[in-house]
């Protein structure tokens, strides 16, 4: 089996951290397009509680998260000139199987543990979702 597609999920997390170093080495190697994907859950949270705001304070909330949220990854991948970065929003485990439905990687090397271990006690391991449902082949860092 070729690899030239990568995806690595991204949250932050050391065991992410981990699994985006061993991408990048592995995506370098074999000269394969290296994909970060982070998702935003933290706004499907918080839309849980009301929020009270004029559409276009809305929009500025979205884009400063955004923002955020593209600084955040843009110094960790900094020193990963050829990554594609990709922020979706929604559900961690949905959204890195969704999305990789549709940018069909040869691979997704994610991590064991994220940033919510309490969650992942109670509602089961996100990378044991993606293991079970993604179509590409999963590696998981520790």
């Amino acid at each position: 089996m070729a690899i030239s597609h990568v995806l690595v999920p991204y949250d932050g997390s050391l065991h992410s951290q981990r699994a985006l170093e061993r991408a990048a080495a592995l995506a370098e190697g074999l000269q394969a397009e290296l994909e970060i994907l982070y998702v935003d859950s933290a706004t499907v949270d918080e839309l849980r509680q009301p929020l009270i705001m004029t559409s276009s304070e809305l929009e500025a909330y979205f884009d400063h998260k955004e923002d955020e949220v593209r600084r955040n990854l843009r110094e960790m991948i900094s020193r990963i000139p050829n990554a594609k970065t990709v922020i979706i929003c929604g559900s961690a485990a949905k959204g890195i199987v969704d999305y990789s439905m549709q940018s069909k990687p040869d691979l997704i090397i994610m991590g064991s543990r994220g940033l919510n271990t309490m969650g992942e006690f109670m509602k089961g391991s996100v990378s044991r979702y993606v293991t079970q449902r993604a179509s590409a082949p999963v590696m998981i860092v520790k």
